[in-house]
């Protein structure tokens, strides 16, 4: 057990040594374009070792057409479910978005809200067949009413696309999908290739080198919507938490990847010793290897201010009555209330978008929600009286900035003779 919270450093989730690898790969994918996405596709791990041709990195239509006959009705029905959740908290979210004018004095504001043209999608692969990312990144993009949508994932073994992320493909009306490895994918997004599209946004999670890629991204001018990966859970819980329950909870974020963090906190050294007993079994039997972290604290009032310092992106309150210090968590990706509220419910179809903050950003920001598909414009309308209300401030703080004309400017319009 530690009481230790130095694993996490907010911002800082790679070395010098690992951005500079990341961002050769994408330079390289912006000299040598498709060239070196294939390359690097072909490569052994831990790349994909999948060898493409130029002409199979978009997939086809056919495959598009074919790919709910590999599915079962049960699996299609899920993925209609999970769109049908997320279409409701989209609906709510933009009724909050409803435009209101600020009219007072001669002076108007308002604001519009508007689609981005050109966005990336992240659908990562690996251990775990992701539907429910694109469906999460996607399909909000496709309701606000983004027109190009460009969706990246790594191939399997055969170099097959999962059926079931092209069934949502499909479903969603996307047609540009692509396969290759996601790091330089990355790269084509943020450059362009042959193929593949320069982006003006890049929306998804991934490993560690995939949100490396992002930021990087970030840095040569493409816009991203949060750092997402690798995965991370901290249970804050009492005496009166379902020990079982706990040690599932964590045990199922361990599943994303062996570089999940998951942790407890707990003021119950009893409760931490089953959590840890019954986690371990788990992990044998489902052949997990992520290490899960246990914080023992004096007070249930210290585990949350330990949340907070930890900000992670998931948080599960498993205490007596959570809903009385919900609002004491103040720092997180999402936060879920209850021994009734696993995460996993979260990860498909609570509705709310499962791309979260993580590395302690959500010191900063939350989840994706439709303000990341979408750019905002302010406008602005100010009547003579409205002007002539104010020019004298303005000629005072322009004068005292050093901006003269700034002042000038307002007195031409409300004066008949202006001296320059």
């Amino acid at each position: 057990m530690s009481n230790s919270t130095s694993r996490f450093s907010p911002f800082n989730i790679s070395s010098d040594d690992e951005r500079r690898y990341v961002e050769q790969i994408m330079l390289d994918v912006k000299k040598r374009g498709d060239e070196a996405l294939l390359d690097y596709t072909s490569r052994p791990k831990p790349f994909d070792n999948v060898k493409l041709s130029k002409d199979r990195l978009m997939v086809g239509q056919d495959e598009l057409e074919e790919s709910e006959k590999y599915l079962s009705n049960d699996v299609k029905k899920a993925i209609l479910f999970m769109m049908s959740r997320i279409r409701k908290v989209v609906g709510l979210q933009m009724r909050m978005l409803s435009p209101k004018m600020l009219n007072e004095g001669g002076l108007k504001y308002f604001m519009r809200f508007y689609p981005l043209e050109k966005i990336g999608i992240l659908v990562p692969g690996g251990r775990a067949m992701y539907v429910s990312t694109i469906v999460m990144a996607a399909y909000p993009a496709v309701l606000v009413g983004v027109k190009e949508i460009q969706v990246l994932t790594p191939p399997r073994k055969d170099g097959s696309v999962n059926p079931a992320i092209l069934y949502a493909a499909k479903l969603m009306g996307l047609r540009r999908v692509f396969r290759c490895n996601m790091v330089a994918g990355v790269g084509a997004l943020t450059f362009g290739t042959e193929t593949i599209p320069r982006v003006e946004k890049i929306i998804g999670p991934g490993n560690k080198f995939v949100t490396l890629a992002k930021m990087i991204a970030n840095s040569y001018g493409v816009s991203i919507d949060v750092p997402a990966g690798p995965s991370e859970l901290v249970v804050l819980a009492d005496s009166s938490a379902d020990p079982k329950s706990v040690a599932l909870d964590l045990a199922a974020q361990a599943e994303h990847s062996p570089d999940s963090f998951i942790a407890l906190i707990t003021d119950s050294k009893d409760l931490a010793e089953l959590v840890e007993r019954i986690f371990g079994e788990i992990s044998k039997k489902y052949s997990l290897k992520t290490r899960i972290n246990i914080y023992l604290v004096k007070s249930i009032e210290e585990g949350l201010e330990k949340c907070n310092l930890l900000a992670p992106e998931h948080i599960s309150l498993q205490v007596k009555n959570p809903t009385k210090l919900f609002n004491r968590i103040t720092t997180a990706g999402t936060v879920f209330l209850g021994g009734s509220s696993p995460p996993a419910v979260g990860d498909y179809v609570s509705g709310s978008n499962h791309i979260l903050p993580t590395g302690g950003y959500a010191r900063v920001r939350g989840g994706v929600t439709i303000l990341d598909y979408l750019r905002i414009v302010s406008y602005q309308y100010f009547s003579p009286k409205y002007l002539k209300k104010t020019a004298r401030y303005i000629e005072t703080l322009s004068r005292a900035e050093g901006l003269p004309l700034h002042g000038i400017s307002i007195e031409s319009r409300i004066k008949e003779k202006i001296i320059l």
